[in-house]
């Protein structure tokens, strides 16, 4: 992976006339290109790389301050042509550049991860895959180039540490935010459940469970559905009970999906224990989940998270297919009450 990095005074982008991205001010404009064989840890290293590089100058005119020093901005565009080989003839070959949709996973991590380490309003990014218009005033001029090769510490050693995003629920209750919900399911599964079921249940569940009719009948029967932010910007999609219960006080968590730039990066872990906050509020004693048998990754997680297997089921859910799942669940301890101060005023009652 490969981040060039050229310090700008300001810098723009635009599609077909429109602005997309803009930054004003001190910053870089960072051109991401990402080859066969990148994977998440590069992003994260780079993008650390990038906010702890000291390109800005001091007080004394030396190259002394980074970009979070001086409160600057980036404006990231992916860059595919960063990977061409012109070692041969006049026409150059890319055919070291990843595919297109491995490569925009790890650029959004890229830009997810600044987000986190900069501020969200400090980012801003193009439109990857388009034919983008780029607008910089260059300052110095600087530019410096990032390889994930050099940016990576030696084997064995921890990952780099981004702080985590601020989450956020936004509610699903319009026909934009229900055409969200259904994209983010569609770049989700097929990643969640390669291997795991047949390719052809992944359409016909999304199509069940992600219409605007469903979201609109599970929303009325007292299960709505949130897209998950981080740092504002779209993460995942999730949706649990809220106005309805098991007869023993139990609530089900529906969904819990993030896109595959966001995993790895405690983001499910504190979501998970946001919806048990919200629905320990809302009065329920526990909270359960079903899970595809075959899904070892998310089953760690949540018995990492406090769930224990309770159940085995299988549905025949239509289509000549089933959800053969494990049921797990947790218990909802309520909340601590803590017990008021003695006072000697009294209670005034009208």
């Amino acid at each position: 992976m490969k981040v060039l990095l050229q310090r700008v005074a300001q810098a723009s982008v635009s599609v077909s006339g429109e602005t997309v991205g803009r930054i004003g001010g001190a910053g870089y404009l960072a051109l991401v290109g990402c080859r066969v064989g990148d994977a998440p840890e590069d992003a994260d290293r780079l993008a650390v790389r990038t906010a702890a590089l000291r390109t800005f100058e001091d007080e004394n005119g030396r190259m002394n301050r980074s970009v979070v020093d001086c409160g600057g901005s980036i404006l990231a565009i992916s860059q595919f042509t960063l990977y061409a080989d012109t070692r041969k003839g006049n026409r150059p070959s890319f055919v070291e550049a990843g595919d297109p949709e491995e490569a925009r996973v790890l650029y959004e991590r890229y830009c997810a991860d600044l987000r986190s380490l900069l501020g969200p309003e400090r980012i801003s990014t193009g439109r990857f895959g388009a034919d983008m218009s780029i607008c910089a005033t260059l300052d110095g001029p600087c530019t410096i180039s990032l390889v994930s090769e050099t940016a990576t510490a030696p084997a064995g050693s921890p990952r780099p540490v981004i702080p985590p995003p601020s989450i956020s629920l936004r509610p699903v209750d319009s026909p934009e935010t229900e055409a969200l919900a259904r994209k983010i399911a569609e770049e989700a599964w097929p990643s969640t459940y390669a291997g795991i079921i047949p390719p052809a249940q992944i359409p016909y569940m999304i199509e069940r469970m992600y219409s605007p009719e469903a979201i609109r009948e599970d929303t009325a029967k007292g299960a709505p559905f949130f897209i998950v932010e981080a740092d504002g910007t779209p993460a995942g999609v999730c949706s649990f009970d809220i106005g309805r219960r098991d007869g023993d006080g139990t609530a089900e968590l529906h969904k819990i999906y993030l896109l595959r730039q966001y995993r790895g990066r405690g983001i499910g872990h504190r979501l998970l224990d946001e919806i048990c906050d919200r629905l320990r509020a809302a009065g329920a004693g526990a909270v359960r989940l079903r899970v595809n048998k075959a899904n070892a990754r998310a089953q760690k997680a949540y018995r990492a998270a406090g769930f224990a297997k309770s159940a085995s089921l299988c549905t025949d859910i239509g289509g000549g297919f089933v959800m053969d799942d494990f049921e797990y669940r947790k218990p909802l301890a309520a909340a601590p009450q803590t017990a008021a101060p003695a006072s000697t005023t009294r209670t005034r009652h009208s």
